[in-house]
């Protein structure tokens, strides 16, 4: 369930839910004491994770069969979303972790997938991945005992700070193999060159790997040259994907509303011309304010809505069928398109109802737009526009892959 900034009458959370909620407040809150400074330090944000392992939060989303906790869709991005509010750039690293770390159990047998699992569950590690799917791509080839792999991937978020990697590398032939990485393995080079604008503690570094060996028990499968070859099932990672960002920018944006809020109660004041005596009994910022709380509930409902077809793609198991797929996707797709378009509206518009001292340097109200500026370039929203058109006029179904 979405979280919303209104009152969520009837909302019943699932089991032990609102047990977790309350842990992510408890990091949002310490990390919402020094997120701007953070923020400007811009540091690989190894003691964010820390503060995330001890919470208990990192293994969540290891399936209950493995002796895991196996959270469901909605309770994790709900718990993502709590964090975002607060640092959306740890609240989007703990995303990625959530799906990279479920996503091999897809693919493993009961044995293997124990084995993980325990692992995971020891260790409390962090989850990465190889990066954008665009450009060439790492390279496996086979030697003694398992696999070398080679290759340099920019935006890989959370490799910096991670222990482990889901990878794909491509063979000689084309297929491709999904491998799990150690990070501290030989030939693997972590770089410090994330400095942009936005979403600088996600440590969406580049990622290089040179001859790196990979053990025959860490090659998770072989997917095949193309996601299209595979079971719809198996391929719902680009749609979990899709619709973390739209959680994310839903977060942003009520980050960017609620500490709005108590600057306006506490420190804006109204225009001169209103007549009033303070900025809260200002009509024309109680206009502003509504339009916020309007497009977030709006937007919330959208994004609820996705998460909910996810888990039931998920729970469909084998039995979904490619149209299923398609359905859920374009769900997915909407909440991504709405997201971005209200994320980046409010984000921008908090100054609106804060006034010209707020753009001050020492508020920092800008990251929450710098945030969701930043991200919502991961992949351009007119491809998603036309995907869900094409789907809705013709009826035309995205085939599999890294953005459908």
């Amino acid at each position: 369930m979405t979280a919303s900034l209104l009152t969520r009458y009837g909302y019943s959370p699932a089991p032990d839910a609102a047990r977790w909620f309350a842990v992510a407040d408890e990091v949002a809150a310490i990390l919402g004491v020094d997120a701007l400074e953070r923020d400007a330090a811009n540091k690989p944000p190894f003691t964010e994770v820390e503060i995330l392992r001890r919470s208990g939060l990192l293994p969540l989303t290891i399936p209950a069969r493995f002796g895991g906790t196996g959270i469901g869709w909605s309770t994790a991005f709900e718990i993502v979303q709590r964090v975002a509010r607060a640092d959306n750039s740890i609240g989007q690293l703990l995303g990625y972790h959530y799906i990279f770390q479920a996503f091999p159990f897809i693919d493993l047998d009961e044995s293997r997938g124990q084995a993980l699992a325990d692992e995971c569950l020891d260790h409390q590690w962090l989850w990465s991945s190889t990066g954008t799917p665009q450009g060439p791509q790492a390279t496996a080839r086979r030697t003694d005992g398992g696999h070398l792999v080679t290759g340099r991937k920019p935006f890989a978020t959370g490799s910096r700070v991670a222990e482990k990697i889901y990878a794909r590398a491509v063979l000689d032939g084309g297929d491709r193999l999904a491998l799990v990485i150690d990070t501290a393995s030989d030939g693997v080079l972590r770089h410090d060159d994330w400095d942009v604008l936005g979403s600088r503690l996600t440590a969406t570094n580049t990622i290089e790997f040179r001859d790196v060996f990979v053990p025959d028990a860490a090659v998770i499968t072989n997917l095949g040259a193309h996601d299209g070859e595979r079971e719809p099932h198996q391929v719902l990672t680009t749609p979990a994907f899709q619709l973390l960002f739209a959680h994310a920018y839903l977060a942003a944006a009520e980050g960017a509303v609620l500490t709005a809020r108590d600057y306006t109660l506490s420190t804006a004041r109204p225009w001169f011309h209103a007549e009033v005596e303070t900025a809260s009994d200002d009509p024309f910022i109680q206009n502003h304010y509504g339009s916020f709380a309007a497009k977030l509930q709006a937007l919330a409902a959208v994004v609820e809505q996705a998460t909910t077809a996810l888990q039931w793609a998920f729970d469909a198991g084998e039995t979904l069928t490619a149209a299923e797929r398609a359905g859920v996707a374009e769900q997915i797709a909407a909440a991504k398109i709405t997201a971005h378009e209200v994320s980046l509206d409010v984000t921008a518009r908090i100054f609106d109802v804060t006034g010209a001292r707020a753009a001050g340097s020492k508020y920092g109200f800008d990251r929450y737009w710098r945030d969701v500026r930043t991200h919502t370039l991961h992949d351009p929203v007119a491809y998603k526009y036309n995907e869900l058109g094409r789907y809705f006029l013709n009826g035309a179904e995205p085939v599999p892959s890294a953005y459908r």
